[in-house]
């Protein structure tokens, strides 16, 4: 069997060379009077009074359970027309093997944990070309090609001061993950009127990220596609 040794400064350029197997614009503003990144009011899971989704205070911070299953039985109505929908489906015990299904219901996107190496998780395209990489141990580090060196996710996500969201940073601009109405949703930090440019919700069997035309163009979708998963995978980033 074919051994592939994961050197520390290029993950993706390592795998590329290993043996594998076959294989919008959204209009709607925030009111002025409601913030956001609080709007949610989500509870961690066994913690129905805590307005913190992302854990107790003097708790490890983690995503696991921070993304509810919403109430449905069918996909939510798109944000905005020129959205796209990306499906999270076919898991093999977690997300962590799945496929994603794209807008034309087709395979976009395959994220693979081999179980003769469950410390890497591997996103693929559909061509099977690796695009981002999570190696799990000693401690979580995240690549996503042509978009993030390779960091600790918990560098790459890091939580805020006040624990309300998750920070991100691609190509030098910042975003914020944070829980409203049911979703996890991504808006630029800067942005005196923030819009939602892309939001992850749960539904049955599935896992549903919507992205807009302009955060597809700004080169956020793989960021999105890769931050689902560690915002449902189970693993503690922190």
């Amino acid at each position: 069997m074919a051994v592939c040794k994961i050197e520390p400064t290029d993950m993706l350029a390592t795998l590329a060379r290993c043996p594998q197997k076959p294989h919008t614009k959204f209009t709607l503003k925030m009111s002025v009077n409601m913030n956001p990144y609080t709007a949610g009011g989500w509870s961690r899971a066994g913690n129905s009074g805590s307005q913190n989704p992302w854990g107790d205070i003097d708790a490890p911070p983690s995503v696991f359970g921070a993304l509810p299953s919403l109430p449905m039985t069918s996909i939510p109505r798109s944000m905005h027309p020129d959205s796209l929908t990306y499906q999270f489906t076919s898991f093999h015990t977690t997300i962590l093997n799945c496929t994603v299904m794209g807008p034309q219901n087709q395979i976009a996107y395959r994220v693979v944990t081999e179980s003769t190496t469950p410390s890497c998780t591997i996103w693929k395209d559909n061509e099977s070309r690796n695009v981002a990489m999570v190696q799990w141990q000693p401690t979580a580090m995240l690549e996503i090609r042509g978009v993030t060196p390779r960091q600790r996710v918990k560098e790459w996500l890091r939580l805020s001061s006040d624990r309300t969201r998750r920070l991100m940073e691609v190509r030098g601009i910042e975003y914020a993950w944070a829980p409203m109405d049911g979703f996890i949703c991504l808006y630029k930090v800067s942005s005196s009127a923030p819009r939602v440019l892309a939001r992850i919700a749960r539904a049955p069997a599935m896992v549903i990220l919507e992205v807009t035309a302009d955060a597809v163009s700004g080169g956020l979708l793989e960021p999105c596609l890769v931050a689902t998963v560690m915002f449902v995978c189970g693993h503690n980033i922190d």
